[in-house]
């Protein structure tokens, strides 16, 4: 089930020459156990930074899938980036264990 996309995260909408990168975070393969149990409450999180400014413009997570190893997200986010950066705009993923 994909979710509806509502809000674009980054710059703003008047920034010149930015366009939108639209991200899918699917699902995750055998990941590592983090509790005790054998099992992962696993997230995933997106970051967006200006690189020529050392800045983060967005953190965003998905929702927690509860006791799994292998969840399935299915969540779209979208990000304005600036044209001349956008080729090198890669949201970095981060495996989240229990919080």
């Amino acid at each position: 089930m994909a979710t509806q996309i509502d809000t674009i995260y980054g710059l703003s909408e008047d920034e010149e020459e930015s366009r939108v990168l639209r991200v899918k975070v699917i699902s995750g393969i055998d990941l590592a156990k983090k509790d005790i149990f054998g099992a992962s409450d696993p997230y995933v999180k997106l970051s967006l930074y200006v690189a020529d400014e050392n800045r983060e413009l967005a953190l965003i997570q998905t929702k927690t899938i509860k006791k799994t190893l292998n969840p399935k997200w299915n969540e779209e986010f979208l990000f304005r980036v600036r044209l001349q950066t956008s080729a090198n705009a890669v949201p970095l993923l981060k495996e989240g264990g229990r919080k």
